[in-house]
């Protein structure tokens, strides 16, 4: 009789592991996010960022968080989560990340947008800008998490997919240092 399942089972070493696939999962998604939401800071940056250059910045600090901070909030996560129901799992570390990447949000990505902006003499971002900021990588962070609770496991399989996605994440990080280096270059 043939097997019904559609999901290929993999045995031994050829899974990837599943920290990391969920930290590649984290940084894929928050990483697209921020392309979208790139138009955004473009506006609270009083238009005197570039779309594209802030947008492969916002992808290496994206990456960034998802490689040091993240991955340390997954393990932490994993650990409680693993306590909780299954059902409500995926949600507890949709929470680590909605209150981690928004207080990363709040406090670098701020910090990034006031060392262009103020050099070019515009006031610092603060009240609602800032708010705006923290809210919108709160929300990345609480999709992005929550894509690596539902997601991690599927992926692991495909250890391949797995390590390209982490070099497409590390070409646009690396992208978010070429444009960061020649602004800085630029400015200072």
């Amino acid at each position: 009789m043939v097997s019904q399942n559609n999901t290929p089972i993999r045995k031994g070493s050829r899974r990837a592991p599943l920290i990391f696939t969920q930290a590649v999962v984290v940084a894929v998604v928050s990483c697209l996010a921020q392309l979208l939401c790139a138009p955004v800071y473009v506006g609270l940056s009083y238009d005197s960022l570039a779309l594209v250059p802030w947008s492969a910045i916002a992808c290496l600090l994206a990456v960034m968080f998802s490689y040091t901070v993240g991955f340390a909030a997954l393990w932490a996560a994993g650990r409680i989560a693993r306590k909780a129901p299954a059902p409500w799992r995926p949600v507890i570390v949709a929470l680590f990340g909605l209150i981690l990447f928004g207080i990363w949000g709040y406090l670098v990505f701020a910090a990034a947008l006031n060392s262009v902006i103020v050099p070019l003499g515009h006031a610092a971002l603060s009240g609602t800008r800032l708010g705006t900021i923290g809210f919108n990588c709160a929300a990345v962070g609480l999709a992005s998490f929550f894509c690596a609770a539902v997601f991690g496991e599927r992926c692991a399989a495909y250890r391949t997919w797995v390590w390209g996605a982490f070099a497409c994440t590390l070409a646009c990080a690396g992208a978010g240092v070429f444009y960061a280096v020649h602004i800085a270059a630029v400015l200072y």
